[in-house]
């Protein structure tokens, strides 16, 4: 959610010609999003290319979701019963979490994932679906913020999962394996720079590709990856760095960013 946190910030005055322009020296916004949308249409590590597309239609539902304004209202979640309008490819514990991820991820515990998990949701299974949430999430609230339509969700092609994982996962900290900073494979040299391997970006490493997905998707409406370091102002932005951090700083505490 780090990132989807940090770009709600509308320009709505800036008028319609201004904005196309703008939009239209952008393309690696375009691109970032028909990359994603293109991932999306195919099975992934652990789930169809169908429950993958479901996981991003819970995930704009879940704002308009009365049950989990409740929940989130409740001192505690327990306290309020009740299911969600059932999907067809996604149980009612699935949608749930995808749903508090976007409404109340503050609230997600340990004790949460492990009961997840000894229902049949896999950690790693987890960690693709937060993937997915917070990639079409950042996407989705890049058009909101400008007022444009949603762009539209891929139909799924075929396949099963590959349940293909990282061979030197490990679970020092936080809920989910990851990747440790020094232990990139040679097929996995892209997901950081070398001495770089934050939490925010590990965390989705356990699936490669969601790694690789966000970071082009916060590349495109943020900053890549490679200029973190560059605290005075990047070459491809015309905000400086200072102006861009205070947005994000503003926009993160309205938004009550844990992280």
């Amino acid at each position: 959610m780090f990132l989807a946190l940090k770009i709600r910030v509308s320009i709505l005055t800036a008028d319609a010609p201004a904005l196309k322009s703008a939009l239209d020296n952008r393309s690696d916004i375009q691109s970032a999003n028909d990359s994603f949308m293109s991932f999306l249409s195919q099975p992934g590590y652990w789930w169809t290319a169908a429950e993958k597309i479901a996981i991003a239609e819970e995930s704009r539902l879940a704002n308009r979701c009365a049950l989990c304004q409740k929940k989130k209202a409740a001192l505690s979640r327990g306290q309020i019963l009740g299911q969600h309008p059932p999907s067809p490819h996604l149980g009612d514990e699935v949608i749930g979490i995808v749903h508090q991820i976007i409404t109340d991820q503050g609230r997600i515990t340990r004790t949460q994932l492990d009961a997840l998990e000894a229902d049949g949701l896999s950690r790693l299974a987890y960690v693709e679906l937060v993937g997915v949430v917070v990639c079409i999430f950042s996407i989705d609230e890049f058009h909101r913020a400008l007022d444009l339509p949603l762009p539209s969700l891929p139909h799924p092609r075929p396949g099963n999962p590959s349940r293909d994982q990282p061979a030197t996962l490990e679970q020092t900290s936080g809920f989910v394996p990851m990747i440790p900073r020094s232990g990139l494979m040679p097929a996995d040299q892209d997901l950081w720079p070398k001495g770089f391997g934050a939490n925010v970006i590990r965390a989705l490493s356990g699936t490669p590709d969601l790694v690789r997905q966000w970071k082009r998707i916060a590349g495109a409406f943020y900053l890549q990856v490679e200029e973190m370091g560059n605290l005075v102002q990047a070459d491809s932005r015309l905000l400086n760095r200072m102006q861009m951090e205070l947005i994000a700083g503003r926009v993160s505490a309205i938004n009550q960013c844990f992280y």
